[in-house]
């Protein structure tokens, strides 16, 4: 019997890049978060018991910003390591049209409406300018791992083939 490589043990989030004609759909998260307390992302989450990822994109946007979506489609993941030895976060990457409505604060943070032009202006996690470009810039599906290198963490890309 062969000893086999360690697997991972995964927690399955969603990420939503809504946008409006070319203004992206941000949240500064609170400064009473764990994680990443002030800085910008777009809305997502764990994915709850019973829900695909299509149906917690759509539940995390609601409840982020008070918003929905009237176009939502897949258009990556993102697999990184967890705060565990041997735990993975996969993160379903949607791409959203939303209409511009009232935005409605709530436990993650502020909603704000940004050009994507000015996303330089906001403090962002490291890796969001890198992930935009792969949601919104491209047609085909993506797929990344987030490894560490010596430089800093590092996205590794892969592309689905087209038919």
């Amino acid at each position: 019997m062969t000893a086999s490589a360690p697997r991972y043990s995964v927690i399955p989030r969603v990420l939503v890049v809504a946008t409006h004609q070319d203004e992206l759909l941000l949240i500064r998260r609170s400064d009473r978060k764990k994680l990443w307390p002030g800085l910008v992302n777009p809305p997502g989450g764990h994915i709850e018991i019973g829900e695909n990822p299509l149906q917690a994109a759509h539940r995390e946007l609601r409840e982020e910003t008070g918003l929905t979506a009237s176009d939502m489609r897949l258009r990556g993941t993102l697999l990184t390591d967890g705060p565990q030895p041997h735990t993975g976060i996969l993160i379903f990457v949607f791409r959203a049209d939303v209409q511009r409505a009232p935005l409605r604060a709530s436990e993650e943070g502020t909603p704000f409406w940004l050009g994507r032009a000015q996303l330089h202006t906001v403090p962002t996690l490291p890796d969001l300018p890198q992930l935009l470009s792969l949601t919104l810039d491209h047609a085909t599906i993506f797929h990344a791992l987030k490894i560490d290198t010596p430089a800093g963490e590092q996205l590794q890309v892969t592309w689905e083939s087209q038919p």
